[in-house]
């Protein structure tokens, strides 16, 4: 396997071990060495079995073609060059072959490069499938990728680490088809970090959405707006300006964006409706507050027309909801003005939940026109889920929102943890497989402490948060404090002389590292409070999608409705949960992205963060588990009835017991003991390269079996076929023995396609039958005269002009006193009559043409023979005759310069007789002569070897019938 692999780099010699489980030695230095040395020769792909470790390379690398598509697709993962495209390929044929659905979790930190292996494996499977090119399938798979680019512009954003960031998470059900073709997905999304939207850290950009917008919209719709093309106008986006972006150029990314958003869902009107809601959050950022603490005025209310046209609500009421509360008091709803602090939370908070729900909107109308249709109409349906989610951060100033991502990057590495370390290893150890334990880190302990309830982080977040009273940071930073003060993954100041960590924070000790939060924000972020004012007034706008995006707006609602929906912390966990539930339904693939350095320079590694991150990733482990471990199992029942048709003593039936058939299997495909173990309920095999031959020899023994079913199911239905047919028949023809007319004119029954040949076949036996008795109703005369027609038939039918058996075939006997005298002389004749023999200086001269058993005569009105006149019937080497309706027959003699012209009788339908006569008499005397029609025939009767001459035809002018000749060139009508 390794010389194979070795021999498989595409286009390119090997370098270093494709699959990390082949290293000599399985140490945290020789894993290193390794994916160093394959990154810096461009091997960017490297396996743990079937983990693929992907280095981001920081450039364009030219091994994603059609060509390189076309090495992976249909192939196992060892037949290949480690590559992204080989797990892909890997997870759709265990989906289309098993009938399970898979998943491919894609993981590491922030820059690593996960978004673009994302779609690297959605334009894979994009590649492989749909191969009869349907329509809906062609659009389905296009809104799939299509709604990349539309996320990527919406939820995507420069940060210090990577200049196309993720700044939400995204799960994607991919749904196929029976067939394994694509008809319908689902998105989920994950924590949009709508702060971003209000506040970047220096050196960080807003969305990418709001720079492609000013940059690339056109000069009208930016006027229709309210907007200038600079982003350094709007508060929201001015610490963006001058910031140069790798690989993105916003103005012709607006153009892809508007394109994109065509295709999944939103038409052009709509789309007007979409860009200006982005539009009014950059002028509501540019709202500014004078005022105190009591009370906030809008000083420069330049902005407020244009918000009020995009958002499509009064100017008067935007300024109302910015600057004042209502507030419920002895059942009466009062106004209370916010002062300048409160005003600005509120305008930030309506900027955020704008935008969210901007985000929201777009993913459900992507879903809408991605809706798988109901299995009814598809069969079933099986999935492959890609997960593109945020990667583990770690910035100068971590708050909430680096506490949910890292939260998430903890949960995900607990499930690689349970499903490729520790579940593997318990599930050795409860088969009673022989086995030694890996030792591993297992992070459960720091996902209990976030998550747990009710003494974990979130909860007791929650209790501060929802509790009456003052409710502060620092107040539950203490509660923490006194909770957690002996755990080892929790760290805070021990008191006011501690220096070790900034005043204000706590510090986890993640599995990937340890991470420094800022409590600030951490409640107002977790409460995530927009005031029932702003919901109101989003909801009463006559833009359908801020009306339908804000039901809570609705005041019919609000009596009764539950006072406290979830908090921001709370709901996040959950959905981890159910994430991580989902993904736990589905059989998992991973790819393990590994961030080379920090400047995204190409070629270029930092030791200690290549160290850091294989570390805590958990490589090293994963290699051990791997090597030591058994890379399939299953249950021996499902084993045995998947592949007991590869031996004959197991298929087609096995009186047996189950667990013995698995061995007799095994042994007739000749894997040892030493290949596979079977433990108590399940069977492990230890090499890919068994499972693949398995599966193999599967597929072969299927196409055999397939192959006898349909011969079997088409011979059934043949058969079913004929004897319906049959009987049919024999029904029509039963009394046709009677018919005068022999059933010449009965019809024939409908018939299967498959009995064409069948049906040909009988009515050939029918029409011989037919003849045949037509023919023994004849005279021996007239059999005879039949026989000749058929003849002439055979030699001039569709050839020479004129001629139809229709015309019947009269054989009138030349009336002449010497013909008896003649015939006494030399023999009966066969055929006899009056004709014009063409002599050497072109004259037509009149003659009588006989034919007897062995002679052709050409004599005069004496018929008296003379030696020139007589052509031995053996000596005529061939004989042609004009396609056209004429008498001219050219006899063509062995011997150079005698041959005969004849204009043979007074009708062309002498010609027909005359032949047949010849052909049937040179036969009798054991000879053949070639008869052939030809346009310009050719001749030489000059007595002398050369003076070849060619006849020519023509049309007779004045339409006069018969024939004539005319200096060579002969005249027909």
């Amino acid at each position: 396997l390794v010389s194979k692999m070795a021999a498989l780099e595409v286009g390119q010699a090997a370098i270093g071990f494709g699959d990390a489980i082949m290293l000599d030695r399985a140490s945290e230095e020789a894993f290193i060495s390794n994916l160093k040395l394959r990154f810096e020769n461009g091997r960017i792909y490297t396996y743990i079995g079937e983990v693929v470790v992907s280095v981001n390379p920081y450039r364009n690398l030219d091994i994603y073609g059609e060509a390189v598509v076309q090495q992976y697709q249909g192939k196992e993962i060892y037949d290949s060059a480690p590559h992204i495209y080989a797990l892909a390929e890997a997870a759709y044929k265990q989906m289309k072959r098993n009938g399970k659905d898979t998943c491919i979790v894609i993981s590491g930190e922030s820059g690593s490069g996960k978004t673009e292996a994302s779609k690297i494996i959605m334009r894979y499977i994009a590649a492989v499938t749909n191969a009869a090119q349907r329509k809906e399938i062609e659009r389905i798979k296009a809104t799939l990728l299509r709604s990349n680019v539309v996320l990527e512009s919406f939820g995507n954003a420069k940060t210090l680490r990577n200049d196309n960031s993720s700044r939400f998470g995204k799960y994607m059900d991919i749904n196929f088809d029976f067939k394994g073709d694509p008809v319908g997905g689902h998105i989920d999304n994950y924590l949009l970090e709508k702060s971003r939207v209000v506040q970047q850290l220096p050196g960080e950009r807003n969305f990418h959405v709001f720079f492609q917008l000013l940059a690339g919209a056109p000069d009208r719709a930016l006027e229709a707006m309210g907007l200038v093309r600079n982003v350094g106008a709007y508060q929201y986006t001015a610490s963006g300006q001058g910031l140069q972006l790798a690989h993105v150029d916003d103005k012709s990314g607006f153009q892809s964006v508007w394109q994109a958003l065509v295709d999944v869902g939103f038409p052009g009107d709509t789309q007007g409706l979409l860009w200006g809601l982005v539009g009014a959050i950059l002028h509501l950022g540019n709202v500014r507050f004078e005022g105190d603490e009591d009370q906030s005025t809008i000083p420069d209310k330049s902005m407020l027309p244009h918000m009020a046209r995009l958002l499509c609500v009064p100017e008067a009421n935007i300024v109302t909801a910015l600057t004042k509360r209502a507030v419920a008091a002895r059942g009466q709803v009062m106004e209370r003005p916010l002062g300048v602090a409160e005003a600005k939370f509120s305008r930030d908070a309506l900027a955020k939940a704008l935008y969210e729900r901007i985000f929201f909107h777009i993913i459900a109308t992507i879903n809408s026109s991605i809706h798988a249709r109901p299995v009814a109409e598809t069969g079933k349906q099986t999935v492959i889920g890609v997960l593109d989610i945020y990667g583990f951060e770690v910035l100068s100033l971590n708050s909430f929102e680096q506490f949910c991502i890292n939260y998430c990057n903890e949960k995900l590495q607990q499930l690689f943890i349970e499903l490729t370390l520790k579940q593997e290893q318990d599930e050795y150890l409860s088969e009673g497989i022989t086995w030694h334990p890996v030792e591993y880190f297992n992070n459960k302990i720091i996902c209990d402490l976030v998550e747990a309830r009710p003494t974990g982080i979130v909860a007791l977040l929650d209790e501060e948060s929802i509790r009456p009273g003052d409710k502060t940071d620092a107040a539950w930073l203490d509660k923490m404090r006194t909770s957690f003060a002996s755990h080892k993954h929790f760290v805070t100041r021990a008191g006011p002389q501690d220096r070790s960590l900034p005043e204000g924070t706590f510090k986890l000790v993640h599995y990937a590292g340890d991470v420094v939060y800022t409590v600030n924000g951490f409640l107002e972020k977790n409460t995530d409070t927009l005031f029932k004012d702003l919901s109101r007034l989003m909801f009463s706008s006559k833009n359908a999608i801020l009306h339908d995006q804000f039901p809570e707006g609705d005041e019919r609602t609000w009596q009764g409705a539950a006072k406290r929906p979830p908090t921001a912390g709370k709901a996040f966990v959950t959905s981890m949960q159910a994430m991580i539930d989902t993904l736990n339904t589905k059989i998992p693939s991973y790819v393990r992205c590994i961030k080379p350095n920090h400047r995204k320079t190409p070629k270029k590694i930092e030791d200690d963060l290549l160290r850091h991150q294989v570390k805590y990733l958990g490589l090293v482990e994963n290699v051990r588990v791997r090597r030591a471990g058994f890379c399939f199992r299953e249950t021996i029942e499902d084993f045995f009835w998947r592949y007991k048709l590869l031996s004959p003593a197991t298929y087609p039936r096995w009186s047996g017991a189950v667990r013995d058939g698995v061995i007799q299997i095994m042994n007739d495909m000749g894997l040892n003991r030493s290949t596979y173990q079977l433990g108590k309920t399940k069977v492990f095999i230890k090499n890919p390269t068994s499972v693949f031959r398995l599966e193999e020899e599967r597929d072969v023994k299927i196409e055999q079996i397939v192959q006898r079913l349909q011969v079997a199911w088409r011979l059934y239905r043949i058969r079913k076929d004929i004897r319906a047919y049959y009987n049919e028949l024999l029904a029509k023809f039963k009394d046709v023995a009677k018919d005068p007319r022999l059933g010449a004119r009965v019809v024939w029954p409908k018939h299967a396609k498959s009995l064409d040949d069948a049906e040909r076949c009988l009515k050939r036996i029918y029409k011989n039958w037919w003849a045949r008795k037509k023919v023994l109703a004849l005279s021996e005369e007239q059999r005879a005269l039949m026989r000749l027609q058929l003849i002439a038939h055979t030699l001039l039918a569709n050839k020479k002009k004129g001629f139809s058996l229709k015309k019947g075939f009269p054989l009138l006997p030349l009336q002449h006193p010497k013909l008896a005298e003649f015939t006494a002389a030399h023999g009966p004749a066969v055929y006899a009559v009056e004709c014009f023999k063409m002599s050497r200086k072109g004259v037509a001269m009149k003659r009588f043409v006989v034919m007897t058993a062995e002679h052709i005569y050409k004599t005069d009105a004496s018929f008296a023979v003379k030696g020139r006149r007589v052509m031995p019937i053996k000596e005529i080497s061939s004989v042609s005759v004009s396609p056209h309706c004429d008498c001219m027959v050219v006899l063509r003699s062995i011997h150079p310069g005698q041959d005969s012209v004849l204009l043979v009788g007074v009708s062309s339908d002498c010609v027909p007789q005359f032949l047949a006569l010849l052909y049937v008499t040179a036969r009798a005397l054991g000879h053949k002569i070639e008869i052939g029609v030809e346009d310009a025939m050719k001749y030489n009767n000059s007595n002398k070897p050369t003076g070849e001459k060619a006849m020519q035809f023509r049309e007779n002018p004045t339409g006069v019938a018969g024939t004539y000749w005319r200096k060579g060139q002969v005249l027909y009508a």
